[in-house]
């Protein structure tokens, strides 16, 4: 699933223009916070016959719904999927997880999810959301399906140090190779590339780095 979620992401990072954005949401020891990495999306491109909501255009932006997770015993569940009560009012939302699972636990384990993942829990320093808001506090974990192996916490700072050190890491990967070439293959410049890998490397990133 991790190319298929190449392709969402660059959906979304080169078609945002002005159309609003919802998070997801997750939530951490009972309190709930904004959440970008959006697991159901890699879940329906690989299954679309399963999808809730009809996505008009293929991006996270105009996905129709919003799924709210947990971190809980060091591991992340699913625990509602909802959608606007009235067409793109996100004001009042209902629930529509018994489309999803049939599952009557309060969480739903999800095995499919690997990679590192940010979670601000701290004030974000931009006025619009998007998938990279500036937050003056973080939590970083590093997933493998679906049990947390690793686990830090970082400030603006820190935050910026540690996203140049994952990029760095992954510049010299083969999955780096690989993706580049289908970007250029599809039109994209090679600043256009680094631009793209770099604004977004927690995405692509598939462990902590950091030692």
């Amino acid at each position: 699933m991790k190319h298929l979620y190449f392709l969402i992401l660059l959906c979304f990072s080169f078609n945002l223009n002005a159309q609003k954005y919802h998070p997801d949401r997750i939530s951490i020891q009972n309190k709930e916070y904004d959440y970008r990495f959006h697991h159901l999306e890699q879940y329906f491109n690989y299954y679309p016959e399963k999808r809730i909501v009809t996505n008009k255009d293929s991006t996270i932006i105009n996905r129709g719904y919003i799924a709210f997770y947990e971190i809980y015993n060091d591991e992340i569940y699913l625990k509602d999927i909802k959608i606007p009560e009235h067409k793109n009012n996100y004001s009042k939302l209902i629930s529509v997880r018994d489309k999803f699972t049939t599952s009557k636990e309060t969480r739903v384990p999800l095995r499919w999810v690997n990679g590192v993942i940010q979670i601000g829990i701290g004030s974000n320093e931009i006025k619009n959301d998007s998938l990279k808001p500036v937050n003056t506090n973080n939590l970083i974990f590093e997933i493998n399906k679906g049990k947390i192996q690793r686990s830090l916490q970082f400030n603006k700072e820190e935050m910026r140090i540690f996203n140049n050190f994952q990029w760095n890491k992954f510049y010299n990967t083969r999955e780096y190779a690989v993706l580049t070439y289908k970007l250029k293959n599809i039109g994209l410049t090679e600043g256009e590339i680094v631009y793209h890998f770099y604004n977004n490397i927690l995405y692509y990133s598939k462990k902590i780095y950091l030692q």
